[in-house]
């Protein structure tokens, strides 16, 4: 039976959505070994995989990113992407190689199984002893393509088939020459100093497995790309299951017996300020005739303001045991947010400046499954007006619930366990299987 290797950064957006992936695979009988930071050990062990710990990798808190790297607070939109990009996603990936390197000698996985953050090193262990990696995406596509507009502008295809392509083609051109002309120029600073290629494709491109990238959704919810890579398999949302240990608030019963519509509204895991999304939500919905229910994510409920009556605060609920039970969600845009919400017909609110936010709002208008609005800090007038037309106009639920069956017809966990079987029954590429013993030797943890 083949034998897995997974790492993902101990982000909750970059770590739960390969957690189904774990489950079904060692659910086959498959060895499935996790690299990941401490925090995530517990969740890892639940799925059967056995967990391996960064040593050299940065393990970082993500909910308090902006106390670990001064400066990034004040980068706001792009700016903000730029930061990251360059202060830490580039920056940590010569300790990531090396992680790699000493769990994969100890392990000897047939295949490695990265999220994206991960391409750069699984990238480098294929170079230095040829051992095959997977992608599995944790976001929208990224890579370049004259029918999509450039990652990061939240910008929709336009419907014209000719302009489209000269304006994509204009954009990314432009962007490649001076916005992302500084993350590029490290991206291959960095590949120079670890003795490693760069991607021709520079920085975006290098997370793209040139064997398999499992892209967790479905066609209807991403640009349309008449150059997309053969590598590229849309497998339909991974979306963790409630903890079996789970305990519903005390206030659950009163929720399920009030026919007042339930619109949910969370800040996310990241961007947790209440202030952005929450807060402004509480306030728009205060005097409208719907139950709220806010997640914070991170935030003691109690360090909020009072509630308003209609309202009720928590700071985590299992989306699984919560969304059957949603008419409305908003969301600052997290990737497995959107997707839980419309893997069960629920139209959405998307509001979001910074990460990949603009580029999910923008497709949650393009897809029609909801309204997207690029902004960090949500303005209630907006939120109200957006809401009553999300509850009242029965198209968005209708095309929410489309993709809600198109989600279903994937069985996305079975078809990327089968496709990642797949690829690692061929083992190593050209350099042999047994090259992992020579390339690595004296390498240990």
């Amino acid at each position: 039976m083949p034998r897995f290797l997974i790492a993902t950064l101990p982000a909750d957006g970059h770590f739960s959505p390969l957690l189904p992936l774990a489950t079904e695979l060692t659910r086959r009988g498959h060895e499935v070994f996790w690299l990941s930071g401490q925090a995530k050990r517990a969740r890892v062990e639940a799925t059967g995989a056995a967990f391996l710990p960064f040593i050299d990798a940065w393990d970082l808190d993500f909910g308090n990113l902006d106390a670990t790297f001064p400066g990034r607070a004040e980068a706001k939109g792009v700016a903000r992407f730029k930061y990251d990009m360059r202060e830490i996603f580039i920056k940590m990936v010569p300790d990531q190689i090396a992680d790699l390197e000493r769990h994969v000698a100890n392990v000897r996985p047939d295949l490695l199984i990265v999220e994206p953050t991960f391409g750069g090193a699984a990238a480098a262990l294929e170079e230095r002893c040829g051992l095959r990696w997977a992608t599995f995406g944790i976001g929208p596509l990224m890579m370049p393509s004259p029918d999509a507009p450039p990652f990061g502008l939240g910008l929709t295809p336009l419907a014209h088939r000719t302009l489209n392509r000269a304006r994509n083609r204009a954009l990314n051109t432009l962007i490649d020459r001076t916005l992302f002309r500084s993350v590029d120029a490290d991206y291959r600073a960095m590949c120079a100093r670890v003795g490693i290629s760069p991607n021709p494709g520079g920085l975006f491109a290098a997370s793209l497995s040139p064997h398999l990238y499992l892209h967790p959704s479905v066609p209807s919810f991403e640009y349309p790309r008449s150059n997309l890579p053969a590598q590229v398999c849309f497998v339909g949302p991974h979306l963790p299951a409630a903890p079996a240990s789970t305990e519903l608030p005390e206030w659950w019963g009163e929720m399920l017996t009030d026919e007042r519509p339930v619109v949910l509204v969370t800040q996310g895991t990241v961007a947790t300020d209440p202030d952005e999304l929450l807060t402004p939500t509480l306030r728009a919905l205060e005097h409208e005739p719907v139950q709220v229910i806010a997640v914070t994510g991170g935030p003691e409920p109690t360090l909020l303001p009072p509630a308003p009556a209609n309202a009720r605060v928590a700071r985590y609920i299992p989306f699984a045991a919560l969304m059957p039970h949603v008419d409305v969600y908003v969301t600052n845009g997290g990737y497995g947010g959107l997707h839980f919400a419309m893997s069960h017909g629920v139209p959405v609110l998307s509001v979001g400046a910074t990460e990949d936010k603009p580029d999910l709002a923008a497709r949650v208008s393009w897809s029609g499954v909801g309204i997207g609005m690029r902004a960090q800090w949500a303005r209630p007038d907006k939120v109200r007006a957006a809401v009553r037309r999300l509850l009242d106009e029965d198209g968005f639920r209708a095309r929410a619930q489309e993709l809600a069956d198109e989600m279903a017809a994937c069985d996305g966990p079975a078809r990327a366990s089968e496709l990642v079987e797949a690829l690692a029954a061929r083992r190593y590429a050209a350099a042999g299987a047994g090259s992992v013993s020579g390339a690595l030797a004296g390498v240990s943890a």
